[in-house]
């Protein structure tokens, strides 16, 4: 962007001190959550959630002299500095009041991409184009945007109206040369398609370090990663030594699925700067999924020998969040606040570790704050929307997540994060079409290799179904298998191997594979993703179409299994489970879950015995937990029973199953057994927002929470039920 030197805010210290002073209170860390959350008037309405109409914003702005010059360049400062919200209303400012100035439109351009707005800054310089003909800087920008959003014959002819002379002419070189690289261009007159005009670029570069960055990232996005590896290597020095290895370490983590050669690369940078603080940060973010607790020992290293190093305070806060220890988290958090509080992303941050800990006011406090700081940053509308569905604020919630989609249609988890709540509000049309996004994950299914996904019309000899996400899904949604068989000859299903069991046991698919080994299929053969099947149907809440129970248990297993759990005193058995997958614990899902001991005022009703059906994390609890004796004595034979067929005989020897939203419920209603399942405020979309029933599992029966976060008062719902039910048992017996 074209910006005054910084002094023009020369002889203004004062107006800009009280200017700075008064923004101040806008970001302070949120702490608690002081003022109603329908009161927003310190932090925008929904709608705009815009700092332009913050009182606090239109008061510092109107006492500042009203020079453009200090303006513009107040504004590129406030950009620079991460205030975004502030330094983008300015520029708003200033080109409303000269709306023919071809430099504040493409100032304001400019802006709106820094924050992320690449819709709105097209037109802008569209617009200062047109203006201004001769004035190359928008050009090129716009040039760059059409680029990477892949309108590469536009992007040419911008390219090519630039000066090869002028002061962009290594730019239009540059860009022109990754077209010949990646396609065909308009034309040749200058070069020939292929490498050689990024080549020829390599010496021009050597003398401009951003230049040489710029062509390397060229090399690589034309899938030259080994040619941009070795320019990295010849690379002219910098004064920063490691400024090259890591651009390398950032090249190699994009391109490198499996990370080992990433691990390798780390190990090196590590043993060359082992007391960089760059460094140290760099790989400390590339391990803190894998190995939080590594990243947090690389983190505080830094912060050891430089306590004011922001990025290391801010990256050891999500480190020990990940490690799942909020007061240390929140401590380290506030520490980078107190060095800088101005960057939406630490706000973010700081309210996704309120959301962990399901928090949800204070973390939609700081999720409206980051969005005033960086107002088109598309995670933290995402979050924003995220917990304003679980506080149940139906209409802002979708507003929230359609202005994700908005500004970032490419990031799938928006996408989906929409779906799942146009899903819930029962818009089942929209909801399932943005629901197929979840597909343009990398890891989100298995793809069948050499078959075409089925377009739901053409007439197949088989149609291979691929299960996908959480045994739940799996369980749910095997039950149409029949009625795609009334119009496809053979039905066979893809899935995971600890599934095959239960989908050959199911009986409704004609060939179960695993993703694990080689298998055939027909000639004319598709796949489809399962979870795609209920938007295929057009299946809804109301029309689940198939609601008698599908899954039977094995005779034998269960007479096994009825043999060894037997209860002493005819007592009734009772099956709990409390914890789904803690993966899946995040954003929509989380809060699902409960610790066991919030089962304990269940435990002191007599007459019962308890059978814990919960598997892997979580049944650690079961050891320490203070009704413990209550347990069958075969528990700790079923604790080793993990075969889905085995826990359906299980569940059929249980009087009654308990559960938190997991595959338990699934497995249990699909047998028809008598199920009670403890859903959190906003549940899951397929359990609705109200009622005690679900036409999914005639056999179910809901307990809902009141309020966010509180299981007390379900619980005791959950007991004085039991209670009756247990009387019903003994009258029975007698």
């Amino acid at each position: 962007m074209k910006e005054l030197p910084n002094p023009a805010l020369e002889g203004h210290g004062l107006a800009l001190a009280r200017y700075h002073e008064q923004m101040q209170p806008l970001y302070q860390p949120i702490l608690s959550c002081p003022w109603p959350r329908q009161d927003w008037s310190d932090h925008g309405g929904l709608a705009g959630l815009s700092i332009e109409e913050l009182p606090l914003f239109q008061q510092a702005i109107a006492a500042l002299p009203k020079d453009p010059d200090l303006l513009r360049a107040l504004a590129g400062e406030l950009i620079q500095r991460g205030r975004q919200g502030e330094g983008l209303a300015l520029y708003r400012l200033l080109a409303r009041h000269n709306p023919d100035d071809p430099v504040a439109l493409h100032n304001l351009a400019g802006a709106l991409l820094i924050c992320g707005n690449s819709a709105e800054a097209e037109p802008c310089w569209r617009q200062s184009i047109a203006l201004d003909p001769g004035f190359e800087e928008p050009r090129l920008f716009l040039a760059q945007l059409l680029l990477d959003r892949g309108d590469r014959r536009e992007a040419e002819t911008l390219y090519r109206s630039l000066d090869p002379q002028g002061p962009f002419g290594f730019n239009r070189s540059l860009g022109l040369a990754y077209l010949f690289a990646t396609g065909d261009p308009l034309s040749s007159v200058e070069d020939q398609p292929g490498l050689g005009p990024l080549e020829a670029l390599v010496g021009p570069a050597q003398a401009d370090g951003e230049r040489y960055r710029a062509l390397v990232q060229r090399f690589a996005d034309a899938g030259e990663l080994e040619r941009a590896l070795e320019l990295l290597e010849q690379a002219p020095p910098q004064a920063i030594a490691w400024t090259w290895d890591l651009e390398a370490l950032a090249l190699i983590a994009t391109k490198d699925p499996t990370k080992g050669r990433t691990f390798r690369h780390i190990d090196t940078l590590l043993q060359r700067y082992p007391t960089s603080p760059e460094v140290m940060n760099a790989v400390g973010i590339l391990v803190l999924k894998t190995d939080p607790a590594a990243a947090s020992e690389l983190f505080r290293g830094v912060i050891d020998h430089h306590p004011k190093d922001l990025p290391a305070w801010a990256n050891l806060a999500l480190a020990l969040d990940e490690q799942g220890k909020f007061q240390d988290a929140v401590e380290a958090h506030l520490g980078a606040l107190q060095l800088e509080n101005r960057f939406g992303a630490l706000h973010l941050n700081f309210g996704n570790i309120y959301a962990d800990y399901l928090a949800l006011h204070e973390a939609e406090a700081c999720y409206r704050k980051a969005i005033l700081l960086s107002p088109f940053f598309p995670e933290a509308w995402m979050a924003l929307g995220n917990v304003l569905h679980n506080l149940r604020q139906q209409g802002p919630d979708l507003l929230a997540l359609r202005k994700v989609v908005a500004i970032a249609p490419n990031l799938v988890m928006g996408k989906l994060s929409l779906s799942l709540a146009l899903l819930m509000y029962e818009h089942f049309e929209e909801g399932w079409a943005l629901y197929e996004s979840r597909l343009e994950q990398n890891r989100a299914i298995h793809l069948p290799m050499g078959l075409d996904k089925w377009d739901g019309i053409t007439e197949l000899d088989e149609l291979l179904i691929v299960a996908e996400q959480g045994a739940g899904d799996v369980v749910q949604f095997m039950r149409y298998s029949i009625l795609l068989s009334l119009g496809i000859p053979r039905i066979t299903i893809l899935a995971e191997p600890k599934y095959r069991s239960l989908l050959e046991h199911y009986g409704g698919f004609d060939a179960v594979h695993s993703v694990t080994e080689p298998y055939r299929v027909m000639e004319r053969s598709a796949w489809y993703p399962m979870a795609s099947i209920l938007g295929l149907l057009g299946i809804s809440n109301q029309g689940v179409i198939i609601d008698a129970p599908y899954l039977a248990s094995d005779p034998e297993v269960t007479k096994r299994w009825a043999t060894a759990m037997e209860p002493g005193n005819g007592s009734t058995l009772i099956g709990i489970n409390w914890q789904g997958n803690p993966v899946s614990e995040d954003a929509f899902f989380r809060g699902r879950s409960f610790p066991l001991e919030t089962y304990a005022p269940l435990a002191e009703l007599e007459g019962c015995e308890w059978v814990s059906l919960q598997k892997g994390p979580g049944s650690e609890q079961l050891e320490s937990c203070s009704f413990r004796d209550r347990f069958v004595a075969a528990q700790a034979e079923i604790d080793q029973a993990w075969d889905f067929v085995e826990t359906l005989s299980i569940l059929e020897v249980c009087d009654l199953v308990i559960t938190s939203d997991t595959s338990v419920a699934h497995l249990a209603g699909a047998l028809g057994r008598p199920t009670w399942v403890l859903l959190k405020y906003v549940p899951d979309w397929r359990w609705g927002l109200e009622g005690e029933t679900t036409p999914w599992y005639p056999t179910m029966r809901l307990f809902r929470q009141q309020e966010a976060n509180n299981w007390e008062p379900v619980i005791a719902a959950v007991r004085d039920a039991l209670a009756e039910f247990l009387a019903e048992q003994t009258a029975m017996t007698t």
